[in-house]
Formats: C-alpha cells, structure tokens, sequence
C-alpha cells in the first residue's frame, strides 16, 4: 500500500487544499479530545491519548509550516492517515466501553482515503481502520474476546457500513475526477482553438481612402467557427469576406484554416468571387466531409465608383443600408448553396451599387441568433433597430453599437461567436 500511496501522493497536483482540509479536521479532533468533556463525563487526558494527541498536533503543524514554506512533505499523505489511525485508535483504547461515537471517525479516514488514493487506498484503509479496532478492543478486554465477540462489536459499531462507504466514496470520488479531467481537457482545448483563431483572424485592416470598415467579434463561451479578411487588390478593388464555418473546438478551427488558407490564395490569384467561391469549394469539400460546411459572403469592391461584386454561399444576408431614406434596404443574397455541401454548387455573381454614405452591414449568424431571456433571437428586426439609431455614424460606431446591442439582447450569454463587417463609403 506505501508504494501504491507513494505514487500517486507525488503525482497528484500540489494546488489541491484537501490536505489543509482534512488538517483542519485533525485539529478540531484534537481540540475536542484534548480539553471537551466526553460522553458527559470530565476527565483527565491520560497518557497514551496525550502522546496521540502531541503527535497528531506536531504532524499538523508541521504540515502547516511546510505549506507556507510552499514545499510537500516525504509520503505526506500516507503519514496524515496512519496518524489518523494512531490516534482514533488511542482514543478507542483508552475509553474502549464507550467506541460507537469514536469508530465513526474512521469514516474519515476512508472518506479521505477514496479521495487521495482510490478505491484501492479506500478499501485498504478501511481494512486497517477495522483491524485497528479490533486491536484496541481486544487490548481494553484483556485479549480474551473470541471471533463471535469481535463479530458482534464490528456490526454494532457499522464495520459493514465503513466498507460500503470505502466502495461508494471511491466511486463517487473517481467519477468527479474523471469530470474534473475532461473538464480540464475541454478548457484546454478551448484556450487552443481561441489562440488559434486570433492567429488567424488579421490583426489590422485595410485603409482605404473613400471609405471606412470596421469590424467586431463577440466572443461567446464557446469557439466558433467564424473568419473573416479583406486584401487590396490591383486595379483599385479589395476582396472581402465573411464565414462562418460549422463545428467548434480544435477539430473546426482545423477547417477554419483550411477556409481561410484557400479565401487568401485564391484572393491574391485576383479571381472574381464567384470563381474563389468555386475554388474554395473544390479546396475544402474532401475535408469537410461527411458533416461540415460553411457559409460564406465574398465582395469585391470598386472603389473607385463603389461597385461591388459578389456571391453569396448560404451565408446570413447582409444588408445595405443606403443613405438615401426612399431607397429600400437591399439585402446581398445569391440563393446558392453552402460550401462543402456539393462538388457541383453552380455559384451566382451579382452586382449593387455602393453610394456616397451608404452602409454595407456583414454579419455571421451568431448576431442574428443571439437570444434573449425569453428565447426571442435578435434577428433581422434587430438589426435593422440598431441601423436606423446609428445612421450617419461612422463604420466603427456601428458595429460597435451592433456588439453591444446583441450583448444586451443575450445578457452576455451569447451561444455562438459573432463577426460583425461594417463597411461605410463616406459622404462627399
């Protein structure tokens, strides 16, 4: 048992308070013993429980100095159980008529015991905490108890229950670690894909003269798949895009990559959006089968009369909001398939027309799905709500007000990450 004990003391994670716990424990048993009248009756401390108690009293403050000092003592918490042991069973030896009360202490031990060592270190220490007893009460009775006697002793003093205890805690203890670990392993994997997605997201935007664009990203408490990025291209064009990519973690960030690596080679080859749409397509489908997809949105802008050419992939509309009041709406869409769903997705190019003042609102479905306490997404309706409290501000101004518009709506409990794309040419 000392080598099993040993083992799993050294490895276990020294952040854990459980040791100060079960030290505190100690000192309050020792407290109680020490100067509290037991069973009613005020006695003096003999001198074997006296011993028990110095002994347990030194080993707990030094294991307080030890803390302090940042350091783990030698088998720590092996030494913290047989010193439990010693002294509940001093107590039992020296007031051996009176042990109901006392053998429920070695509850204790077992209970602590499933915690640091396993169902092994459990059922071992409920064996010892029972052969302990037994020891004691033989050594009150002058060891002339026979095996009937000793039998009696340990189911009326709940020996059965301290086996069934060792069992149920050590399960118990062990499916909460198992918890712990995979929800250790889950956080990590989160802190990974966000890393992973500010790596790939572009730090800084383009200037562009004529125009503004700004963007927002709500963060939720899980990763998404969402991306986004603008180029300048020759001819006075940029490319943008928006995406968003299903399936979150580690194992979606890996097709984020991917989306975002073929966006960016195709971009630069200077393609329209309609043919990086298929060639993105091409890129990623043997990869996102059989379950993902993506949406997409792909802009080429004209700057220089405000033109802007697009596709739309399955993605959210989004809006262009025009300066001018009598102009409707005009919502960018293209009725074309998801990326990923089909090697044959037969994508369409549209063109509209950017005026001076006019707004080009991008978003991913994280904004228009953000939910409120009563389950209401915050929708198109949404949207349009902010857009007409904030015309003629500037990009940043929007879609700053867009991102704390769905953080109120949701009560800061967004379910999914969203990308929020103004672009605004300015008034001459």
């Amino acid at each position: 048992m000392a080598d099993d004990i040993l083992s799993r003391s050294g490895a276990w994670d020294r952040a854990d308070e459980s040791d100060i716990f079960v030290a505190l424990v100690r000192s309050a048993i020792i407290i109680s013993i020490a100067t509290l009248p037991f069973f009613g009756l005020l006695r003096e401390t003999p001198l074997k429980l006296q011993i028990a108690l110095i002994v347990a009293a030194t080993y707990t403050l030094v294991l307080f100095v030890a803390r302090l000092a940042d350091r783990w003592l030698p088998l720590q918490r092996p030494l913290a159980v047989l010193v439990d042991l010693y002294l509940i069973t001093t107590a039992v030896v020296v007031w051996g008529t009176e042990t109901r009360a006392l053998f429920q202490l070695y509850y204790i031990i077992v209970i602590v015991s499933a915690m640091w060592f396993g169902r092994r270190g459990a059922v071992i220490s409920a064996a010892l905490s029972m052969g302990a007893y037994i020891f004691a009460e033989q050594h009150v009775a002058g060891w002339q108890l026979g095996s009937a006697e000793i039998l009696w002793l340990l189911w009326y003093n709940g020996a059965p229950v301290l086996l069934i205890l060792a069992l149920v805690a050590s399960y118990v203890l062990r499916a909460r670690e198992r918890e712990r670990a995979r929800g250790l392993r889950l956080r990590h994997e989160l802190e990974l894909a966000r890393s992973m997605q500010r790596q790939m997201l572009p730090d800084t935007l383009p200037e562009i003269e004529g125009y503004e664009l700004a963007v927002r990203l709500a963060v939720a408490r899980v990763v998404s798949g969402d991306l986004y990025g603008a180029m300048c291209l020759e001819d006075d064009r940029m490319l943008l895009w928006v995406a968003d990519v299903a399936g979150k973690g580690v194992h979606g960030m890996m097709h984020v990559s991917m989306m975002q690596s073929h966006l960016h080679a195709a971009g630069r080859e200077g393609l329209s959006p309609r043919d990086i749409a298929e060639r993105v397509n091409r890129g990623v489908y043997d990869a996102m089968q059989p379950s993902s997809f993506a949406s997409a949105f792909i802009a080429e802008l004209h700057l220089c009369d405000g033109r802007i050419t697009y596709t739309n992939c399955g993605h959210p509309y989004p809006l262009l909001v025009h300066r001018n009041q009598a102009e409707p709406i005009t919502r960018l869409k293209t009725n074309t398939p998801l990326v990923g769903v089909t090697l044959r997705p037969g994508y369409v190019q549209l063109s509209t027309q950017m005026a001076s003042g006019d707004v080009l609102v991008i978003a991913t479905d994280g904004v228009h799905e953000a939910r409120g306490s009563e389950g209401v997404m915050f929708g198109e309706e949404g949207l349009l709500k902010v857009l007409e409290e904030t015309r003629g501000g500037s990009a940043s101004e929007i879609a700053a007000a867009i991102a704390r518009a769905i953080e109120q709506h949701s009560r800061g409990d967004l379910a999914d990450d969203a990308v929020i794309v103004v672009l605004r040419r300015r008034e001459v």
